[in-house]
């Protein structure tokens, strides 16, 4: 009887900490970016579609808003999980922090995030919101799943902290989407997941880091 429970107990640390490649998920050939800050790639792009009349309110709610086919499930994640969805039509995509205490269904707001809708700055986002992408990946930094549950209560202390894609990623008096968690694993752990460690992270970066496993990919 021990065996068994020790087998058992292994065989879940290991798909807890095991790299990803293990569970047959390769990481993507995510498009790499130029490390400037998101605002000034949408401010350019959305300036050169519309003319010099300018918000941020408008130009990010260009992507992801009405044509995601993504069936992303949320029931077998953790605390401390990162999704990151992409989309044609978004400029920079989008990434939240999963709270898996806050969760019971797609429509549960278990997600901690940074964004401009409904309120401007972090915010508990509804999981439903990531399926108005094409794409979403739920990542894990294995080497600090012990941590998981700091890493959450760093994001939520940062709850109602102002929105702006003009901070650099360290400047921790507000935040934008895929810098809140950066921010809380790097601050609570040590580990920086922006892959190519520039002064901006964005959501691929947090994909394209060498330190986090894809634990699930839907589109």
């Amino acid at each position: 009887m021990r065996s068994f429970i020790g087998a058992a107990v292994t065989a879940v640390l290991t798909m807890c900490l095991v790299p990803q490649a293990a569970f047959g998920i390769a990481k993507p050939l995510a498009t790499k970016h130029p490390d400037i800050a998101p605002v000034d790639v949408i401010v350019a792009s959305h300036t050169a579609a519309h003319g010099p009349s300018f918000s941020i309110q408008g130009a990010l709610s260009g992507g992801g808003v009405s044509s995601g086919t993504n069936l992303i499930s949320f029931a077998s994640l953790s605390t401390g999980d990162m999704v990151v969805v992409l989309d044609p039509t978004s400029l920079t995509g989008h990434a939240g922090l999963f709270d898996r205490n806050r969760y019971y269904s797609i429509t549960s707001y278990a997600v901690v995030s940074a964004n401009v809708a409904p309120v401007s700055g972090v915010q508990i986002e509804k999981c439903a919101k990531y399926r108005l992408y094409d794409r979403a990946y739920a990542l894990r930094v294995p080497q600090e799943y012990a941590h998981r549950n700091a890493v959450r209560d760093y994001a939520l202390r940062q709850l109602g902290k102002p929105y702006s894609l003009v901070a650099t990623k360290t400047d921790i008096r507000s935040f934008y989407c895929s810098k809140l968690p950066w921010a809380a694993y790097r601050f609570v752990t040590g580990v920086d997941l922006d892959a190519d460690g520039g002064i901006w992270v964005w959501p691929v970066d947090l994909l394209n880091s060498r330190y986090t496993s894809i634990v699930g990919y839907w589109s």
